[in-house]
């Protein structure tokens, strides 16, 4: 670890020893939750619902803005957190402390004062019933995306072979809709439909959380992994980036949950 990394580490520590000392738990009419697999638009979407003036949000996902939620990267397991699975679902030998949870997220959140706290952790698809026991009028909004181009996002960016990233969204999609079952305030949007139809899926989101879709900032451009544009479907680029070989290993890893819900490698 260099310098730069080893100081920003030891900054992080100290505040959120500090908030956990010394900072105090909000009381949000609602916790919002947004959950899916990597490279599936949860960025995106947390980005555009945090563009309200009623939703505060933090500065990064909720993971790395407390000390009791394990990190994937740091044992490993970047970008795969679904291959041990254990290590993330709560437990009594694993439970994080919620109380501390909610101090240091509330030092973070850009303004502790609103009615709305929005939170995006890759690895919460594990936590659903959790936090739902333990964060008051917990929403949660679940994303599900073409699986060929969700691993291919997940290879080309850690690096992980293209059966392992399709492993990897099988796995945490069928635990996150398996933890969803168990709640009840809980809204499933496709990625495809959020991309091709943003006024009409976005309307659905906003009464979902009893928003004002008029205050929304929808018609911009977003920044999602350095890239810049209005919301628009990533998909076909994806999937144009995969050989054939690797379609077929993608399948023969996931075909269970690519045809669940329809999905095929050429759209």
């Amino acid at each position: 670890m260099n310098l730069k990394k080893w100081l920003r580490k030891k900054r992080r520590q100290l505040k959120l020893a500090q908030l956990t000392k010394q900072g105090k738990a909000c009381s949000p009419k609602k916790w919002v939750f947004i959950v899916g697999c990597y490279n599936s638009g949860t960025t995106l979407l947390h980005d555009v619902i945090a563009s309200h003036p009623e939703a505060a949000h933090l500065p990064r996902e909720g993971q790395y803005c407390t000390d009791q939620l394990l990190i994937p990267s740091d044992v490993g397991l970047t970008r795969v957190w679904a291959l041990q699975p254990e290590m993330f679902v709560p437990s009594l030998k694993n439970e994080p402390d919620a109380e501390k949870i909610k101090r240091q997220w509330c030092g973070y959140m850009s303004n502790p004062l609103l009615p709305v706290f929005l939170e995006k952790s890759i690895p919460n698809a594990a936590r659903v019933e959790w936090l739902n026991r333990h964060f008051p009028d917990a929403h949660f909004i679940a994303l599900i995306r073409n699986g060929y181009a969700v691993a291919e996002g997940i290879h080309r960016k850690a690096g992980q072979s293209v059966e392992v990233a399709a492993k990897q969204w099988q796995q945490s999609n069928r635990i996150m809709l398996d933890q969803l079952d168990k709640v009840e305030r809980k809204l499933l949007l496709r990625y495809e439909d959020l991309t091709s139809k943003p006024a009409e899926s976005l309307e659905k989101v906003m009464k979902f959380l009893g928003l004002d879709i008029a205050r929304l900032q929808a018609d911009k451009h977003w920044t999602v992994h350095g890239e810049t544009s209005k919301i628009r479907n990533m998909n076909a680029r994806s999937i144009s980036r995969l050989s054939d070989e690797d379609k077929a290993f993608i399948r023969g890893e996931a075909q269970e949950m690519l045809d669940a819900f329809h999905y095929s490698s050429d759209k």
